[in-house]
């Protein structure tokens, strides 16, 4: 062992072909596409508003929707996010409303979970408050936007 000004882990080539434990080729399979996508959308954007989309992805589902705890995720203080969303054009309840509809549009259109779920993985404390917001977005109810997009 030797000190230096990091921290390394080396691990032995060997070690790579040794599955993990909690190994689930299923769940890898699942879950692939959806890391590539999240993997693309950071390559291609640095915006203030495309990091916090991707900070308020992980915090709607645990219901902590503030932008105290986002700036605090994205390791700035709420000012200094305000002031870069602002530079951008954009508002913290602008990017929590696109991400919510963001996310909504996908459950819809990929999952069978029930409005009252998503509604709860978005943040929503009362189930018509999604219902009122998600037909301002689209125009339309979740029920037939699932409709339209059941492939």
């Amino acid at each position: 062992m030797e000190s230096g000004a990091t921290n390394t882990l080396i691990f032995r080539t060997s070690d790579l072909a040794i599955p993990f434990v909690s190994r689930s080729d299923v769940m890898l399979e699942v879950i692939t596409p959806e890391l590539r996508r999240r993997l693309e959308e950071l390559d291609t954007d640095e915006s203030a508003a495309a990091r916090l989309r991707a900070v308020l992805v992980e915090m709607l589902p645990a219901g902590e929707c503030t932008a105290d705890e986002a700036a605090h995720r994205l390791g700035t203080s709420k000012r200094s996010l305000q002031r870069a969303l602002t530079a951008e054009g954009t508002t913290f309840a602008k990017q929590l409303a696109h991400t919510r509809e963001l996310l909504a549009r996908r459950y819809l259109a990929t999952t069978h979970m029930p409005t009252e779920e998503i509604a709860y993985l978005l943040g929503y404390v009362e189930h018509n408050s999604f219902l009122r917001a998600f037909s301002a977005w689209t125009g339309t109810t979740p029920a037939k936007y699932r409709a339209a997009h059941a492939a």
